[in-house]
């Protein structure tokens, strides 16, 4: 079980750079959602698999 945590956990860090990556990548002079939506749609993709991976991690170790 501590590999597969291990596993989700370095899968959480690449998918939180994946975020930031995504979140330099907003254009603030125009917060529109034509001008940014890969960003948009990059940031929530990211921001969901890393918490989902979490769950999954607490769900790993509320079975022991």
């Amino acid at each position: 079980m501590k590999k597969v945590k291990t596993v989700f956990n370095i899968f959480s860090i690449i998918f939180l750079i994946i975020l930031i990556f995504w979140i330099t990548q907003v254009n603030y002079n125009d917060l529109s959602y034509k001008e940014n939506a890969s960003a948009y749609l990059g940031i929530l993709s990211s921001a969901m698999m890393s918490l989902a991976l979490q769950l999954i991690i607490r769900g790993i170790k509320e079975k022991k």
